[in-house]
């Protein structure tokens, strides 16, 4: 056991969760990060709260107390994710105009030309491991259009993100490590904002740059905080987006065949990615004052934690939940949260994930997996789901 949540629950949370709902509708849990938390696994509880305004989601519990009393700085507190009215509507406003979706509508010729280049390496060999040869550079590639991030640079942000997925690396606390990950891509960033000012450009880091140094409207750690955040949502959560999206349709063949067969159906079936295995694993803020969920007061102050695989996976809103339907509608998901901290790249990783997963489809409809399905494994993460690899014979 890690505190009040078995370590099985960090590879595979579905049995633990469809546990949690049944024992009740919220749990005083302890967590792998040290921390106790209330837990609230149940869909119709779990909606109206991220749009409560009591559910706080500025940087309270990311600082964290150190033997010495003081508090450890967190890079990425202070971007509009960690943030609440009105900080989270100024930040998110400066990142709206250069993260419009006619901007990343524009994107689309750049991402199905990046798709087709690696499909092309792919297709000559035949048997690949889908995130080493697609799944990360996709996504790298198109933050670092995105972005305007030059050429050499690509390399680099790929180490610092992989430092993302690999724990078994690490010594220590979670926290500790969390905070390693942080630290990690946050001198990168640094460095990257130093190297770019000045710099004429027409891309999304110039734009913060400007909004920065120009109207003043953004901290220099809110400048970091707010580039890492878009490094992060805009590239590691569409890499488990479209491998955990393709592990399930290999899983499934029927919805494999009938997704190839009717590439019209990408968007419900994107969607359905997104519900069936999201990235985001929670959705974590605090109790600005006592908030009463179905009986139960958590108190104020308190650590609060919405579990997604839990709620996008509650047989109450989705008729046979643990069943992948690519056909599923209505399918309204948290995967990308809800109310005011809503994901903003949720349209580019839509857009992404059905450009990459149509194309695979176009050109691989009978693949396979490369390996016994029990060899398959997940990272042990709380804060996120994704594949250590996966192996796909292209055309079996």
């Amino acid at each position: 056991m890690i505190g009040d949540i078995p370590h099985s629950a960090l590879i595979d949370p579905y049995p633990f969760y469809e546990l949690l709902r049944a024992q009740g509708r919220v749990h005083h849990l302890d967590t792998p990060i040290g921390l106790k938390a209330w837990f609230v696994p149940h869909y119709e509880d779990a909606r109206p709260l991220l749009s409560d305004p009591r559910f706080s989601k500025a940087a309270h519990h990311s600082d964290v107390v150190k033997e010495d009393g003081q508090k450890a700085e967190s890079s990425f507190a202070d971007n509009m994710v960690s943030t609440d009215p009105p900080e989270h509507t100024r930040l998110r406003k400066l990142v709206q105009k250069a993260f419009t979706r006619r901007r990343i509508e524009l994107l689309r010729p750049q991402v199905e030309r990046f798709t087709d280049e690696l499909l092309d390496k792919m297709e000559k060999a035949g048997e690949v491991e889908l995130m080493e040869d697609f799944s990360f550079p996709l996504p790298m590639m198109v933050i670092g259009e995105l972005l305007g991030l030059p050429p050499e640079d690509l390399a680099n942000l790929r180490e610092k993100s992989i430092f993302w997925f690999m724990e078994e690396e690490f010594t220590g606390s979670p926290v500790d490590v969390f905070r390693a990950r942080q630290a990690s891509i946050g001198a990168y960033v640094r460095d990257l904002i130093e190297r770019r000012r000045g710099t004429p450009g027409d891309d999304l880091i110039q734009g913060l740059i400007e909004a920065r140094d120009g109207e003043n409207q953004l901290s220099e750690r809110e400048l970091v905080a707010t580039v890492m955040l878009l490094i992060f949502a805009g590239f590691l959560t569409t890499v488990n987006l479209i491998t955990n999206g393709m592990h399930a349709l290999v899983r499934n063949p029927g919805q494999q065949a009938l997704l190839a067969a009717r590439p019209d159906l990408i968007g419900s079936a994107v969607e359905e990615f997104l519900r069936y295995d999201s990235s985001l694993a929670l959705i974590e803020g605090h109790a600005k004052e006592d908030i009463e969920i179905a009986g139960t007061v958590i108190p104020a102050d308190a650590l609060i934690i919405v579990p997604v695989h839990s709620v996008n996976r509650d047989p109450a809103a989705f008729p046979d939940p643990h069943r992948l339907d690519i056909t599923r509608n209505p399918n309204p998901h948290l995967a990308f949260s809800h109310g005011v901290h809503h994901c903003l790249g949720a349209p580019l990783a839509r857009l992404e994930a059905q450009v990459a997963i149509t194309a695979l489809l176009r050109r691989f409809p009978n693949m396979t997996l490369a390996c016994d399905p029990a060899e398959v494994r997940w990272h042990r993460d709380f804060f996120q789901r994704s594949l250590h690899a996966l192996p796909l014979r292209l055309n079996p």
